[in-house]
C-alpha cells in the first residue's frame, strides 16, 4: 500500500488471518442482533414511559383530579404503542433474514458444467 504523502510503499504491521475475514459476518450478525435488542428496549421502554407520564400529569388535582385514570388510559395505550411497534420490528427483522437466507442460497448454487 502506497502512503499518500511519500509515495513509497508502505507493509502493514498489523498481520490479516483467513479466520478473521471469515468471522466478519459472524460479528456483523452478533451486531446486527444486538443493535435489535438495543432499538427494541429503547422503543418499548419510552413507548411506555412517555404515555404513563402524560396520564399521571393530568392526573394532578389541578387537571382533571381523576387519580389513577388517566395514568392507567397512558399505561394501555404505550402498552399498544409498544406492542404494535414491537411486531413491526420483528416483522421487519424476520424479512431481512429471509432476503439473507435466498442470497445465500442463490450464491451457494453452482449451475452443472454442461
Amino acid at each position: 500500500m502506497k502512503s499518500p504523502l511519500t509515495g513509497k510503499t508502505r507493509t502493514c504491521i498489523i498481520p490479516v488471518f483467513k479466520r478473521d475475514k471469515e468471522l466478519k459476518p459472524e460479528k456483523r450478525q452478533l451486531l446486527r442482533g444486538l443493535w435489535f435488542l438495543f432499538n427494541v428496549g429503547w422503543y418499548v421502554a419510552l413507548s411506555l414511559v412517555v404515555p404513563i407520564l402524560i396520564g399521571k400529569w393530568l392526573d394532578d388535582p389541578e387537571r382533571f383530579n381523576s387519580q389513577p385514570l388517566c395514568t392507567l388510559i397512558g399505561f394501555i395505550l404505550g402498552t399498544m404503542i409498544a406492542g404494535y411497534g414491537f411486531y413491526r420490528m420483528l416483522r421487519q427483522l424476520i424479512n431481512e433474514q429471509k432476503d439473507m437466507d435466498t442470497k445465500k442460497k442463490s450464491i451457494k448454487k453452482v449451475p452443472d458444467g454442461e
